[in-house]
């Protein structure tokens, strides 16, 4: 299918930008796990029946979602696909998941090739796939155009769109619409109405967000493996998770206050990217606070520690020992990081003012379960207030159930969907 010829000219463009970025991507701190990966050399991947890119940590999750609950007569090869290390990191967890849960599901997990034209069209080509899944807001052009020149039908699940990346799209409008996807399945009607703006009302959808179909209050009572060999029963714990390059100095002054006040409560610090990691051990040994990083503990720390920690997918487990937390990217312009999982384990946690990336989730605030502060102050005031008289946890679970509920049952939606355009029917 050919796209004409000012798309082509705009895609050369694109192109080019690509080939000036190139040797400044390579040397990316980010970026240079997977190198040889993203330039898709021979073997990259085998043929494929569906394509999953999950950009993150955050969608890789939304990823193994989908793979929990493909039905048991779906026998295919899936690609699984991410940007970064801890995206690759959970997929590489979901595909040995599947080895093991989903025997008759072929999983290979690669990194996501750079955009440059070229290299996604080998990319494409090999993997050949019946249909593409894109999750969230993955809208590459070099894939698109790939895809539609083969006729590869492309979905957008879980997908979310702000007023600032869609005033950006409608400065091009016309190129998008040449290589619009096949089908968009947005998390709000907000959201819908934003992509139907960019590509038309036509195909595009609203669901329930995969992210509650992945959280669990019944499982979330489960043996800690923390417990014992990181943390000392019973001890007094704030957690800080997520937390964002952008809000690191009113984070620092935080741990600084909460180690002021209540010195003998230990507080667990998970950066959002690990490569920040070395920087808080400067600024915390800085301080001249006691702390550890998380690799290095053998036993339990004295309570009032504060553990730095520099190894992934152990989030959860802190939630879930906590008497207070916080979830970052919200106390900067970021949008906030997904606060969902502290309240499976009972813990309402405290956020800054900035969550528009979960506008999806805005009837858990109205509920009350969720505590959002103006800024850094405001955290530390009601940290200290959860220290000294936190919600029972079995109340907050049940309430935090109950809505729940009402808001379950997108991944379902989506992979009835998804199963239509592997069989060419829509």
């Amino acid at each position: 299918m050919s796209l004409g010829f000012s798309h082509n000219m705009m895609l050369a463009v694109y192109g080019t930008v690509w080939r000036i970025a190139r040797p400044v991507l390579d040397r990316n701190k980010r970026l240079k796990n997977g190198l040889a990966q993203r330039l898709v050399p021979y073997g990259w991947s085998k043929r494929a029946h569906v394509w999953v890119q999950a950009a993150s940590g955050g969608e890789a999750y939304l990823a193994w979602q989908m793979l929990r609950e493909m039905p048991d007569d779906q026998q295919m090869t899936i690609l699984l696909t991410s940007c970064t290390k801890q995206g690759i990191e959970v997929l590489e967890k979901a595909r040995e998941w599947a080895e093991k849960e989903k025997s008759y599901l072929d999983v290979i997990v690669n990194y996501f090739p750079y955009d440059q034209p070229h290299v996604m069209e080998r990319a494409v080509e090999m993997v050949a796939p019946k249909a593409m899944v894109l999750l969230e807001t993955e809208l590459w052009p070099g894939l698109l155009t790939a895809c539609v020149v083969r006729d590869i039908p492309v979905a957008v699940f879980n997908g979310r769109m702000n007023p600032r990346s869609l005033a950006g799209y409608l400065a091009t409008a016309g190129f998008w619409q040449r290589i619009r996807p096949t089908m968009i399945h947005a998390i709000s009607d907000k959201d819908a109405r934003r992509y139907a703006a960019l590509f038309g009302e036509q195909g595009v959808y609203t669901m329930n967000n995969i992210k509650f179909d992945s959280v669990s209050v019944e499982n979330a009572a489960g043996k800690n493996p923390l417990v014992g060999k990181v943390i000392k029963k019973n001890t007094p714990l704030v957690v800080l998770g997520s937390v964002r390059e952008e809000e690191e100095s009113d984070i620092l002054d935080l741990v600084i206050r909460l180690k002021k006040a209540r010195p003998k409560t230990s507080i667990a610090l998970f950066p959002r990217h690990m490569e920040r990691v070395g920087l808080w051990e400067m600024m915390l040994n800085g301080a001249e606070l006691p702390i550890v990083l998380r690799s290095q503990i053998t036993e339990p720390p004295a309570p009032g520690t504060v553990i730095l920690w520099d190894t992934f997918g152990e989030l959860g487990f802190a939630y879930q020992l906590a008497r207070a937390v916080f979830v970052g990217g919200s106390l900067a312009p970021l949008g906030g990081q997904n606060f969902l999982e502290p309240l499976a384990f009972g813990k309402m946690p405290v956020i800054g003012s900035s969550y528009h990336n979960f506008q999806w989730a805005e009837g858990i605030i109205d509920e009350k379960l969720v505590y959002s502060v103006d800024d850094v102050d405001g955290v530390f005031d009601q940290i200290m207030r959860i220290l000294k008289r936190a919600a029972k946890p079995e109340t907050v679970q049940k309430r935090f159930s109950t809505w729940l509920k009402d808001h379950q049952g997108g991944t379902k939606q989506v992979l009835n969907a998804l199963w239509l355009m592997v069989k060419r029917e829509v």
